[in-house]
């Protein structure tokens, strides 16, 4: 979970919801340029926190994750929050 922040508004925003606003606007790329853009957005996030959400969206048809190279993995979106 992420805390916004704004002063006024206090809502937490699930960690997930970055991710899938991240790779819907791009649609393709790899877990670095997703750890980077979340960096830009939120700050800090562990890159396990970040495969366990990646995990669930798979699970659920949301996204596809291929292993590309020694240590990086490619993310593509595939679907829409239903």
């Amino acid at each position: 979970m992420v805390r916004t922040s704004s002063s006024e508004d206090r809502r937490i925003i699930p960690l997930r919801n970055y991710i899938f606003d991240i790779l819907e606007k791009k649609r393709s790329m790899t877990l670095s340029e997703l750890l980077r853009g979340l960096e830009k957005d939120v700050g800090r996030v562990s890159v396990s926190e970040v495969e366990k959400e990646l995990m669930a969206m798979e699970i659920r048809g949301l996204v596809r994750v291929f292993a590309s190279g020694r240590k990086d993995q490619r993310l593509e979106f595939i679907g829409s929050r239903a």
